[in-house]
């Protein structure tokens, strides 16, 4: 990026002037902060009045970029004005869409209410890395440390204020999430010391240790702990009284439009809710043939359900402990690792491995999530939900892992972030779409070169296609075609190979957490690999599998639309016959 702005002329001039104000937002978001190391010198804002001003700077951006001749750009900076451009679009519905769904990362994750777990629960979570990594270097860090501790308040006290004003709109949280976001909210104000504290061993620099102990205590327990008070006095008898036995956002105001809104955003795909729903139940007939197959081949004689039963019993694929299943994926990595060199981009730098999900997530999050490398910790971590894997078959656990670090998730992102030919803005941004369509796509491809050696391997990545492909289904059927949670429960008991525990969480995500972003995995491997039988067809005996994956990592986190737009101009330079 930088070369083609060398000798720039206005025209190039501008548009990185557009990249560079895309890039100041950006920057503000706890996401990048933390993968940036920064401590910030306020907490992230999610009160209306925020989303107003951001809803204005993506109209503004959206009309530069729209003023600028594209075709008169190098098409590096073209396909960066492109992520702009879609970023500014979910900015832009931010101040519309506010009582219904709020982006608190501010990084298109638009959730319903803030006090559920990948909503709130995990700005929350960044925000207690970025304090945990507040470094006291000089003697003013005390005091910039407690007025955050401070601002933290005010930031739960939004949590409460919005939830409130919701209710006043007739956006009740449905009655069985209001159980888990109490359940989150409780244990986030339980756990406040422990996140907020500091040692007395980072305090090198303090000029009175213990006043500041003192006065930080008095902060979490006289602000922080009674503004979690005030988010869980919002469930009260009134509320709960009024909270909607039905799920899904098609019964709030406008929430079938906006719902249409996020499943192009998060598959960034011109696709209705109703196509969505065809194309999962066609895959899942799919994949259960798959699954036929290979208990025919095992010579098994029961039915999906009863060798899910014999998976499950079977000790060759259970543990019991967190380090037995840390070593599982470990054994997954390592089997890995020679095939690495010959089919991707070189390792990135940073290094990666597991770790336990927080105990205040395990009840709501039925997996974990990668939490990426950053400046205090050169190692990105998939955090895995230990409870939940303690009590099921692990035969899954190949599938889950290449997608969440390497091929994965890792590979992809410290590639995207170690990557200084791009702009920051490109290097640190998060397109849902294309994050989970490589995800799985890595996690299909693992297949391809053999890395599912048993049979039961093998079914096991059947099961999170299934999963996975579930979500098709049921979020759209939860959030559009007015099915109630027993419903979609019934039918992802039927066709997931999910345990109940995992069911009854990723429903209420689907529903009532963070709807259509479920619905970009196994739309966007497809797309992937469609993309990829063009590029091999166009080059015919010049195709390199290798270089295809470096063409599709060497952008970062692209629409799919940019990324296939990517993908034709790499043919036409590759010389296509």
């Amino acid at each position: 990026m930088q070369s083609s702005v060398d000798g720039s002329s206005p025209l190039i001039r501008s548009a990185v002037s557009i990249l560079d104000d895309a890039w100041e937002e950006q920057r503000s978001s706890p996401y990048v902060q933390q993968k940036l190391g920064v401590t910030p010198s306020r907490l992230p804002d999610v009160s209306l009045s925020e989303a107003e001003r951001r809803s204005e700077l993506g109209r503004s951006l959206l009309q530069r970029v729209d003023a600028l001749n594209e075709s008169a750009l190098p098409h590096n900076l073209a396909l960066a004005l492109r992520l702009v451009r879609f970023r500014a679009q979910a900015w832009s519905h931010e101040a519309e869409w506010y009582w219904v769904v709020a982006d608190p990362i501010g990084i298109g994750l638009f959730g319903l209410f803030l006090p559920t777990a990948y909503c709130g629960g995990w700005l929350l979570g960044m925000v207690h890395g970025l304090l945990a990594s507040f470094s006291f270097a000089d003697r003013g860090d005390c005091d910039r440390y407690l007025a955050l501790v401070a601002d933290y308040e005010r930031l739960v006290g939004q949590f409460a204020e919005r939830t409130m004003e919701q209710a006043k709109r007739g956006v009740l949280i449905p009655a069985a999430q209001v159980k888990q976001a109490q359940k989150i909210v409780s244990a986030f104000k339980s756990q406040a010391f422990n996140n907020l504290r500091v040692s007395p061993q980072r305090l090198t620099s303090a000029a009175n240790t213990t006043e500041f102990l003192r006065q930080l205590d008095l902060c979490i327990g006289d602000k922080v702990v009674p503004a979690f008070d005030r988010v869980l006095a919002c469930f009260d008898a009134s509320y709960l009284a009024k909270a909607p036995e039905g799920v899904g956002i098609g019964q709030y105001p406008n929430g079938p439009a906006i719902y249409a809104e996020l499943v192009k955003l998060h598959t960034t795909l011109d696709l209705t809710p109703e196509e969505v729903s065809t194309r999962g139940r066609e895959r899942m007939e799919q994949i259960h043939e798959s699954m036929a197959a290979i208990r025919a081949e095992v010579g098994f004689k029961g039915d999906a359900a009863d060798f899910l039963e014999h998976l499950k019993g079977d000790s060759c694929w259970r543990e019991n402990t967190t380090e037995g299943i840390a070593s599982v994926f470990q054994g997954y990595m390592d089997r890995l690792k020679p095939y690495l060199g010959s089919h991707f981009p070189n390792d990135p730098a940073a290094d990666y491995g597991v770790a336990p999900l927080p105990e205040a997530l395990e009840a709501s999050m039925t997996y974990g999530y990668y939490d990426p490398p950053r400046p205090d910790r050169s190692k990105g971590l998939y955090r895995f939900n230990s409870k939940n894997l303690r009590e099921r078959s692990l035969v899954h656990l190949g599938a889950l892992i290449y997608h969440e670090l390497v091929p994965g998730h890792h590979l992809q992102f410290a590639l995207q972030q170690e990557n200084e030919a791009l702009h920051p803005f490109q290097r640190f941004s998060s397109v849902n779409a294309c994050n989970e369509a490589w995800a799985e796509y890595a996690a299909t491809f693992a297949g391809e070169i053999g890395l599912y050696q048993s049979p039961e391997e093998r079914y096991g990545r059947l099961i999170m296609d299934a999963f996975l492909t579930s979500r098709l289904v049921v979020d759209t059927g939860m959030n559009v075609f007015g099915w109630s949670l027993e419903r979609a429960r019934e039918y992802m008991r039927e066709h997931s190979g999910m345990a109940e525990a995992e069911i009854a969480s990723e429903t209420l995500r689907y529903s009532s957490d963070i709807p259509a972003q479920a619905l970009a995995y196994k739309l966007g491997d497809t797309r992937i690999y469609q993309l990829r039988d063009q590029m091999q067809a166009t080059l015919g005996a010049r195709f390199n599998l290798k270089q295809f994956h470096t063409s599709v990592l060497d952008v970062g986190s692209l629409p799919l639309a940019d990324l296939a737009w990517h993908l034709e101009h790499e043919i036409t330079r590759m010389g296509a016959p």
